[in-house]
């Protein structure tokens, strides 16, 4: 009985290790994808007046819309890969440890606060708006990615304590989460600087991200394989 319990928890581990990989490997790829498509640092920067906005959505709307399915399809299987990456912690963790539930919590604070900046900017491209709206949805989406950032933080400090202090994964995927969470606090910046790289539509909305998108396929390939 006791070789059927360990077969059991042994299953549940490789199960959990498997589904981060794929989902975390998929939805590190989808959003990817869109850079040939149509590259973020290509969207109309903080200055750029509503009527402009307006004119571009509208000019370049087929390509949003396939770069929007394809980060919108891309982050929900972050819930996936998440919930996953929760079990493995969970189950590698001691007991009482509070790591996996702030890795979580925060995690799935992060999607939502995206997905939540996707749908403003997928009610921009649903139909023509005036210059003022246009503008709002705009402003919206980036406040809300940029809103994000915070969630961030707590999800991957908390993951990489769990590395470093119960190697339950190779100590690179902690180094990107410290990486990450490093980084990410900036975003707060966009809400004061008002032009330039830090403003609300500037580099740093584009460039930041990427270093949450590598921890994801850093963590998902460091998953423990079967043998």
């Amino acid at each position: 009985m006791n070789d059927s319990i360990v077969t059991s928890a042994g299953d549940t581990r490789w199960s959990a290790a498997r589904v981060t990989r794929w989902s975390g490997v998929i939805g590190f790829a989808l959003p990817a994808l869109t850079l040939p498509v149509y590259p973020i640092w290509s969207y109309p920067q903080t200055q750029t007046s509503g009527t402009d906005v307006a004119a571009w959505a509208t000019n370049h709307h087929v390509q949003l819309v396939v770069t929007q399915l394809l980060n919108t399809v891309g982050v929900t299987l972050w819930f996936v890969f998440g919930a996953a990456l929760w079990m493995h912690l969970r189950d590698r963790l001691p007991a009482r440890s509070t790591l996996p539930a702030c890795f979580a919590a925060s995690f799935f604070g992060c999607v939502i606060l995206l997905l939540s900046g996707f749908t403003a900017f997928n009610l921009l491209l649903y139909r023509q708006h005036s210059a003022e709206l246009s503008t709002l949805l705009y402003d919206l989406t980036f406040g809300l990615l940029a809103m994000s950032g915070l969630p961030t933080v707590v999800a991957l400090g908390s993951f990489a304590a769990a590395v470093y202090r119960y190697r339950v994964l190779p100590r690179y995927t902690a180094h990107l989460a410290i990486a990450g969470a490093a980084i990410h606090p900036l975003l707060l910046a966009a809400f004061i600087v008002e032009d330039g790289p830090l403003s609300l539509q500037g580099l740093s909305i584009t460039a930041m991200p990427a270093f949450l998108f590598a921890w994801i396929l850093g963590a998902a390939l460091g998953m423990p394989r079967q043998h």
